[in-house]
């Protein structure tokens, strides 16, 4: 039976760190397991809570939730537990991205375990660009080389910026808007191709 579990889980390859290019630059970026290999450290805190305090981050990502307080410090030490807690359960996979100096500009994550289909999610500083669709597209061949089947991504329909990443990394429109929690989305999904046992 526990043969069984296993074969119905992702199957992560080991190491923590896989290196990704900003497409407009050329310029090394990383993304990084947030497992428990990572290193809390006050400039990671701070790093994540200054991009997660950018106004149009915020607004789409934290302000409903936290009835509009400002995200602090101890949401990103939050966020980080609750990374790795992921990890050790193997129920969520969430990424860092990361430049050249070790400085946090975003963050990509599978949200669950579901090998048939898994939603990814995404957040970047606004201040840097050029490396989101990399990332997707890194993420994607983590997932797929996991035993991921596919994974999709649900966009409002007026973050252009959002449904670019997708459609650059490969990703196909499959649900026109519809309603989910309040919010009108678009679905974008890829498909895996398996290789041949």
């Amino acid at each position: 039976m526990d043969k069984k579990n296993n074969q119905n889980q992702p199957r992560f390859k080991d190491g923590t760190v896989v290196e990704i290019s900003n497409h407009l630059t050329c310029q090394k970026f990383f993304l990084q397991r947030i497992d428990n290999s990572f290193n809390l450290s006050s400039e990671a805190v701070n790093e994540i809570a200054a991009v997660c305090s950018q106004r149009e981050l915020y607004d789409f990502l934290f302000k409903e939730t936290f009835n509009g307080r400002p995200y602090t410090i101890h949401d990103a030490i939050k966020f980080l537990d609750w990374a790795k807690k992921g990890w050790e359960e193997k129920t969520y996979f969430i990424f860092l991205v990361k430049d050249l100096s070790g400085k946090i500009v975003g963050a990509v994550d599978i949200k669950s375990a579901n090998l048939e289909g898994a939603e990814i999610g995404y957040w970047a500083d606004r201040n840097v660009r050029g490396f989101m669709t990399n990332a997707i597209t890194a993420l994607c061949n983590i997932a797929r080389n996991a035993g991921y089947k596919s994974l999709y991504g649900l966009v409002i329909p007026e973050n252009s910026k959002s449904i670019g990443v997708l459609e650059r990394a490969g990703f196909k429109k499959k649900k026109e808007p519809f309603l989910e929690k309040g919010k009108h989305y678009i679905k974008y999904e890829i498909i895996f191709k398996q290789a041949e046992s």
